[in-house]
């Protein structure tokens, strides 16, 4: 496998990518977007590097995004909606157009994890809606409606007992999805949206985790869109278990992605 490091001229500014390359001939490729509230992460996280190197020693050519970040206490200059989203565009537009890069004769996938499969799952949004959809799309315990929907019977009895550290109340997302947001309404979010001509999709929800709500209902509304998708659970995990450096449960999400991307 080779790593390289890129700056693109993108359009708000240098965008910096990293590509990983497989050793043997690509069989498919992947632009991946790290999660973080909005407002952290970067492409040295476990969620962004171990993802991306994973798929790659799988056979996957896969480009990791670092696109800008929401203001936070640290960062009060930081970026809105569609800033991300116009970044992971840019990025995949620009994979696209490479012929050195191998995908395998395969078009582009894209996907990211929590707040980046929420920039992943709008951006692709605009891509249909512009005619360039990718050929697959990949989210890992996303966040994807302006609210955290209820619930489940199951799933508040499998969040008893979890850290309130660890949880995502109503509240909580609220406030993190408007700092992205900034007022603005259509587009933002994938839920809740008119999903057809949406790309196939796979979703790997965290079994613990609060917005497995997400992750749930927008599997239902892909397949009231007539959208094929794959919607699994990973047993015994909490949210961002991606972060979770060669675990088994990080592997196993990874082999799942894999699997989706290299079936025929």
């Amino acid at each position: 496998m080779t790593t390289t490091d890129r700056t693109l001229d993108g359009p708000h500014g240098p965008l910096r990518i990293r590509v990983h390359t497989t050793d043997g001939p690509a069989r498919a490729a992947l632009v991946w977007s790290h999660g973080g509230g909005f407002v952290f992460g970067d492409l040295d996280m476990p969620e962004s590097a171990q993802t991306a190197r994973e798929l790659a020693a799988r056979g996957v050519t896969t480009v990791e995004v670092e696109y800008r970040l929401a203001p936070s206490d640290e960062r009060p200059d930081g970026v809105h909606f569609p800033v991300p989203q116009d970044e992971v565009r840019h990025v995949l537009a620009t994979v696209r157009a490479d012929a050195s890069l191998d995908t395998g004769g395969r078009d582009w996938a894209i996907g990211g994890a929590s707040a980046g499969a929420s920039i992943t799952a709008s951006a692709a949004l605009r891509l249909v809606a512009d005619g360039q959809a990718p050929r697959l799309v990949l989210l890992a315990y996303p966040t994807v409606h302006a609210e955290l929907p209820p619930l489940s019977d199951e799933l508040a009895a499998a969040m008893e007992g979890v850290d309130p550290a660890r949880r995502f109340t109503p509240e909580s997302v609220r406030q993190m999805n408007a700092n992205h947001a900034s007022g603005a309404t259509a587009g933002v979010f994938a839920g809740g949206a008119d999903l057809t001509g949406f790309p196939p999709t796979c979703i790997v929800d965290s079994e613990r985790d609060d917005l497995r709500a997400s992750g749930a209902a927008f599997a239902e509304e892909l397949r009231e869109a007539g959208v094929p998708v794959t919607s699994v659970v990973e047993p015994g995990t909490f949210h961002g278990h991606l972060n979770d450096e060669g675990t088994p449960e990080a592997l196993r999400t990874i082999d799942r992605f894999a699997a989706f991307l290299l079936a025929d």
